[in-house]
């Protein structure tokens, strides 16, 4: 029987995402190179604006990067961190098991949240929802599980981000354009998606670009974009000359950074 698109794309997410491995090449070329050092986590975590006592949910949380930082995290919050990955929960679990603050983690699909109506505070969807198949469906179970006047938080990027990232790695490799999880869900398509939902909507950007000095960390991105086995050594190579010029005869590659969060009250 033919695979179809469908179940074609949910393989190779779960491929991507069976453990940290490439999320955290990405976040590490984030973290060496981002022009505004005072870091995206973080400003985010800043404007999750809730009382000391709160119940907060986390879908699709990754490796648990919005935990990890210099944030500060309410001691009357009971945090829920979930995802579709058990590897990327044991990831998140070792990652945050020196924080001070008890998590509880939990598997979990967005499209069928499992708790009751107004369990939560807020929930929080930090560059995820373009994973989704059924956003509006996502979206409406949020709804459900907020509290009134109850917080959803979510982040994506635009259209613009990464463009010169998206080039390169067309040019060497056969890799899906960043473009097109923003124009699933992203700065300029998510809004109307959010609006669907709720009636309060607002959107506030990340000011951000990255100026690269090293090879190998972007070579790690792109790479983390493909199923490794994909890739050939000669792709690799011909990649890294590439940029290893490009750095050699510039110093820098600079690359734009376009993203923010959505913030949306029940």
């Amino acid at each position: 029987m033919p695979t179809t698109p469908i179940s074609d794309s949910a393989r190779l997410l779960r491929e991507q995402y069976k453990d940290g491995s490439n999320l955290s090449a990405r976040i590490r070329l984030h973290q060496r190179f981002s022009t505004n050092r005072y870091g995206q986590m973080r400003w985010m975590f800043d404007r999750i604006q809730l009382p000391e006592t709160a119940s907060v949910l986390e879908l699709g949380c990754g490796t648990g990067i919005l935990w990890r930082g210099s944030v500060k995290v309410p001691r009357g919050w009971r945090v829920i961190l979930s995802d579709m990955s058990d590897g990327m929960l044991l990831e998140t679990r070792a990652h945050l098991a020196r924080m001070g603050h008890s998590f509880t983690y939990m598997q979990a699909d967005a499209q069928a949240i499992p708790f009751r109506d107004t369990s939560f505070d807020a929930v929080i969807a930090n560059h995820m929802f373009y994973h989704v198949p059924d956003i509006p469906r996502a979206l409406d179970e949020i709804r459900l599980v907020l509290k009134p006047g109850g917080f959803c938080y979510a982040a994506t990027m635009g259209l613009a981000n990464m463009r010169e990232m998206n080039d390169l790695s067309a040019r060497f490799f056969s890799i899906p354009r960043m473009t097109e999880s923003a124009a699933r869900f992203g700065l300029e398509s998510g809004e109307a998606y959010m609006r669907a939902a709720f009636t309060d909507v607002k959107l506030e950007r990340y000011p951000d670009s990255l100026v690269i000095t090293e090879a190998a960390p972007l070579i790690d991105y792109i790479c983390s974009m493909r199923v490794r086995s994909r890739i050939t050594d000669e792709q690799v190579a011909a990649l890294r000359d590439h940029v290893e010029n490009e750095i050699a005869t510039h110093g820098e590659i600079r690359m734009t950074k376009d993203s923010g969060l959505f913030i949306a009250r029940r």
